[in-house]
C-alpha cells in the first residue's frame, strides 16, 4: 500500500543583513538628531540663565545705590573702569555686613560684593568660579541732574561673553563697558538698565 506523504515547507521570515544595516543607519540618524537637539537646548538654557543673572545683578546694585545715595561717588565707576574678573583683589575692610560703615565704605563693600556676584564666586569647583557670567564686566555711570550732586540718571552696564557669534550687542555710538570698541565683538552680550536715583537730602 502506497502512502503519499505531503511535505509543506514553511516560509522562513527574518531580517537580511542589508535590512539590518538600513535599520541601523536610520536609528543612528535619529539618535544624532536627538543629541544635537539636546546640545542646542543646553546652550539656549545657558544663554537664558546668563541673561537672567545679568538682569538680577543689575537690579541688585541699583537697590544698593538707592539705599546709599551718599556713596554715589564710589559707585560711579564710569565705563572706563569696569569691575568683574577679580579686579577687586580682597574684601574691603571693614566688613559692612557686621560692622558700621560710612557711606563711602559701604559703597566700596557693595562694589566688591557686586563683583563677587558677577564672577560667581559663591560657587566654586577646584578654585574656579562656576555660577557667574562668562568674562563679565560691570560698569556704573551716573549723571547728576542740574544743580544737584546725588540725584539724576543712573545707568548700569553688564557685559559678558556669549557662546556663539552674533551681532555685537553694542552698536556704533553706544557706550562699551571697558571692552572692545562698539561693533567689533561678535561674542559680546549686554544688559543695560537705565533708572533715576533720588536723594532726598540733595533736594
Amino acid at each position: 500500500m502506497n502512502v503519499s506523504r505531503h511535505y509543506t515547507r514553511k516560509s522562513q521570515q527574518g531580517f537580511t543583513l542589508i535590512e539590518a544595516l538600513i535599520a541601523f543607519a536610520v536609528l543612528s540618524f535619529g539618535v544624532l538628531g536627538i543629541v544635537s537637539l539636546l546640545t542646542m537646548s543646553k546652550t539656549s538654557q545657558l544663554l537664558a540663565l546668563q541673561h537672567t543673572r545679568a538682569v538680577t545683578l543689575s537690579d541688585a546694585i541699583i537697590e544698593r545705590i538707592r539705599a546709599n545715595p551718599a556713596g554715589l561717588a564710589i559707585y560711579n565707576s564710569g565705563t572706563d573702569t569696569p569691575v568683574g574678573g577679580k579686579t577687586i583683589v580682597a574684601e574691603p575692610a571693614p566688613d559692612c555686613r557686621t560692622a558700621g560703615c560710612s557711606p563711602d565704605e559701604l559703597a566700596t563693600h557693595d562694589m566688591w560684593a557686586w563683583e563677587q556676584g558677577l564672577d560667581g564666586a559663591a560657587a566654586t569647583i577646584e578654585g574656579a568660579n562656576t555660577a557667574g557670567l562668562i568674562e563679565p564686566r560691570g560698569c556704573i555711570a551716573f549723571t547728576a541732574a542740574p544743580g544737584l550732586s546725588r540725584t539724576g540718571q543712573l545707568t548700569v552696564y553688564i557685559q559678558w561673553r556669549g557662546l556663539t557669534k552674533t551681532f555685537d550687542a553694542v552698536q556704533d555710538g553706544e557706550e562699551t563697558c571697558g571692552g572692545k570698541d562698539a561693533g567689533t565683538d561678535l561674542y559680546r552680550r549686554q544688559v543695560v538698565v537705565n533708572t533715576y536715583v533720588l536723594d532726598a537730602a540733595d533736594l
